[in-house]
């Protein structure tokens, strides 16, 4: 396959975390991609705005310890060391990762600063076109052509959806697969003043489950809140999440919906010329709804995998066993730990007994705390 004018080697749609994990990855190995952004920065991501562990260690092999300096010495990011489970009964598993090496291992941010600030950073060769909402994808041949509400149009070899739960991407993998839609929990959040918990809270309790609500810290006067359930648990117990956040907090501001794509099965994440990446791709954690560290994982090794297949030969690459296989199988412990737990959380007295059990023996939150990143 040959480079024909005006046809992109790859073109990201979605600047989000995974987006421009994605195009940094690549650029460093010496593609140069265009990035597609609907909006202008900043703007604002629904998100509990955690950074785990995870993230911050990516972070780090991405731009090296100077980019990681540069984001914790930012005035946006609170640090945090604790993620509680809560549950209905008031009983309290505390999951702690202090500092280490001067760095802490967790910390919040909006996304709206986290974002921008993220973006300010990608190297050279990366090329990010903003205010380009995605109308139509359609392709013939090799080449897919990319056509914007105001008419514009992008021609590409590959094209990554990294843009989100609503992803216009996403649908063309899974018509391809012949599969359905993957599980999105609808979500609300909002924003309260006054002084914010001491860790990441997260309430397993009815009629949230298997969701939960949480309260994390947003900064030294501030909270973020939400809450965030299946489906089937909204239509059974009859809410309506606004009204009912409001109801619990009545001074909640910018309150805001969106969804948390969870990652309760492995699916097929490409087709031809095509691949997914973070919540495009639904991988988003079952267990805490964190979604930032898989997002910055997936769009750094589809990179790798695009750069180890000679540019001639993508056509009859396998992506699947390229990018989609190694991710799964790199996430494996993870998500085997994750969602059985989320499988436990659909009953309350399940909730209860392994909580029990997890404050009575604290060795078996370790795994917990390495799959998100945090070092002893």
């Amino acid at each position: 396959m040959g480079l024909e004018n005006g046809v992109e080697r790859v073109v990201i749609v979605g600047a989000g975390p995974a987006g421009i994990a994605c195009a940094w990855r690549l650029a460093q190995l010496g593609l140069e991609p265009l990035l597609l952004e609907k909006e202008t920065f900043p703007r604002d991501k629904v998100c509990g705005d955690a950074l785990s562990g995870k993230v911050l260690s990516l972070l780090r092999k991405l731009g090296g310890e100077p980019l990681l300096a540069d984001l914790l010495q930012q005035p946006f990011v609170y640090p945090v060391e604790h993620l509680d489970f809560i549950s209905g009964k008031g009983r309290r598993v505390r999951l702690s990762f202090p500092p280490r090496h001067g760095y802490p291992q967790g910390c919040v941010a909006p996304r709206y600063a986290f974002d921008t600030w993220l973006l300010s950073h990608l190297p050279a060769g990366v090329r990010l076109r903003s205010s380009f909402e995605l109308r139509k994808v359609e392709r013939r041949g090799q080449i897919w052509y990319l056509t914007s509400t105001t008419g514009e149009l992008v021609k590409t070899y590959f094209v990554v959806g990294a843009d989100g739960v609503s992803s216009r991407i996403a649908p063309i993998v899974w018509d391809y697969h012949r599969l359905s839609r993957p599980i999105v929990y609808p979500a609300v959040r909002g924003y309260l003043e006054g002084k914010p918990p001491e860790s990441l809270e997260l309430y397993f309790r009815k009629p949230y489950l298997p969701g939960y609500l949480w309260r994390f810290p947003a900064g030294k006067h501030q909270l973020n809140v939400g809450v965030g359930l299946p489906t089937s648990a909204l239509k059974n117990a009859r809410l309506s999440l606004r009204a009912h956040l409001r109801e619990i907090f009545p001074q909640l501001h910018s309150v805001q919906g969106h969804g948390i794509p969870v990652s309760l099965e492995n699916r097929p994440l490409t087709t031809p010329g095509c691949a997914l990446i973070g919540d495009a791709a639904g991988l988003a954690d079952p267990l805490t709804g964190e979604g930032i560290g898989n997002a910055l994982l997936s769009g750094i090794r589809l990179a790798e995998a695009l750069a180890k297949v000679p540019f001639g030969d993508w056509p009859l690459a396998d992506w699947e066993a390229l990018y989609t296989k190694p991710l799964y199988n790199e996430l494996r412990r993870e998500l085997r730990i994750t969602r059985f737990f989320h499988r436990i959380a659909q009953k309350e007295a399940r909730v209860e007994a392994i909580l029990s059990f997890l404050s009575r023996f604290s060795y078996a939150t370790k795994p917990l705390l390495r799959w998100y990143g945090v070092k002893g």
